[in-house]
């Protein structure tokens, strides 16, 4: 074979390698990298070393796909090395079995990409229930159609289409885990179940579950940082979130609860959601501060709820009964959260 030859075939090889990364999109040598992310003791570790996570949540579901890259890059400038995000069962499972994990919002593998490629890692809270101000918690409508059915608990009926969504999503989650080359660092079990019910076999068959589909990172939950919540809603295995973790006497109840694992704020509230007929919430900055400051200086890892919230498009929005009656949200998420539901910087920010 002369040069000539020599010459082409190695150009043809980079060529259909290019083609086929385009394509399918595979990752580059440099996005391969994998990673471990996990505990010991009180501290997180990324690759064995002490890691601490500063998080800014949005949600995909939440924003144009168009500006997913643009509000990334805020929360990076902003100083967080970490995104983290909730995804809306119902948002991808309109039918029972018809799943859409493409088209537009709904690009998962989209989202989690562009946070790799940002050089951010991502904390993964999919549910099944999520709250987050979401129609039904993010649970599927269809569920309502069995009358006796029983949600976040061991109904089998419920179990049924939990263990599908799991299934149809696992594949996309686990080609995205840091174990993999990806950005995905920790995944959380449920959420806030400590406010709800108190089932252990539910929390602790959620966790099973994904861990079948091959998910091989740490789990975490979340939970007000009271006896009762964190009792009702924590896993011995998992990392224990604070919703919010603001004083040290709320990390105590933690290392209280278990003091093998490391606890966080996974909910540190820079905003507040508006109901219909409100007035706008609005969270000063000065009245923020100090938490801020307390979690800076105490080396604690924490996660803004939201950086930014964006909107509620169509009939996606929730509603509260907080001992008011019906309570329906806005259309808008703006959430007073440090980037405005146009994507600007605040006072905040």
């Amino acid at each position: 074979m002369n040069r000539y030859h020599r010459i082409r075939k190695v150009f043809t090889v980079l060529l259909i390698t290019f083609i086929f990364s385009v394509l399918f999109n595979f990752p580059s040598g440099a996005q391969q990298t994998k990673h471990t992310f996990g505990f010991r003791g009180q501290s997180f570790l990324l690759d064995g070393k002490p890691f601490r996570i500063i998080a800014g949540e949005m949600h995909p579901a939440r924003i144009p796909k168009e500006y997913w890259r643009h509000r990334i890059q805020m929360a990076k400038a902003m100083g967080c090395n970490t995104i983290s995000a909730y995804l809306f069962w119902n948002y991808f499972e309109k039918e029972p079995g018809i799943f859409d994990f493409k088209t537009g919002n709904r690009d998962i593998a989209e989202f989690m990409h562009i946070v790799k490629e940002e050089g951010m890692w991502l904390l993964l809270r999919p549910g099944p229930y999520a709250c987050a101000e979401w129609d039904f918690g993010g649970l599927p409508p269809y569920l309502l159609s069995v009358p006796d059915i029983k949600v976040r608990c061991m109904d089998s009926r419920y179990m049924e289409a939990v263990n599908r969504y799991i299934t149809a999503l696992a594949p996309i989650v686990k080609n995205a885990l840091c174990t993999h080359g990806g950005p995905v660092i920790m995944l959380q079990v449920e959420n806030e179940y400590g406010s709800y019910g108190n089932d252990r076999t539910y929390m602790q068959t959620l966790r099973h579950v994904w861990l079948s589909k091959g998910i091989d990172i740490p789990f975490y939950t979340a939970d007000g940082p009271t006896p009762y919540m964190l009792e009702a809603g924590s896993l011995d295995s998992c990392a224990i979130g604070l919703d919010s973790g603001g004083s040290p006497a709320d990390f105590a109840q933690a290392t209280k609860k278990n003091p093998l694992v490391p606890s966080f704020s996974s909910e540190t509230y820079p905003g507040w959601l508006t109901h219909w007929g409100e007035k706008w919430a609005r969270v000063k900055t000065k009245d923020l501060i100090p938490e801020i400051k307390f979690l800076l200086d105490s080396g604690k890892s924490f996660s803004l709820y939201v950086v930014h919230g964006g909107t509620n498009f169509g009939f996606t929005a929730g509603a509260n009964s907080g001992g008011k009656g019906y309570q329906p949200d806005l259309t808008s998420y703006d959430y007073d959260a440090p980037i405005t539901e146009q994507g600007l910087p605040t006072e905040k920010y």
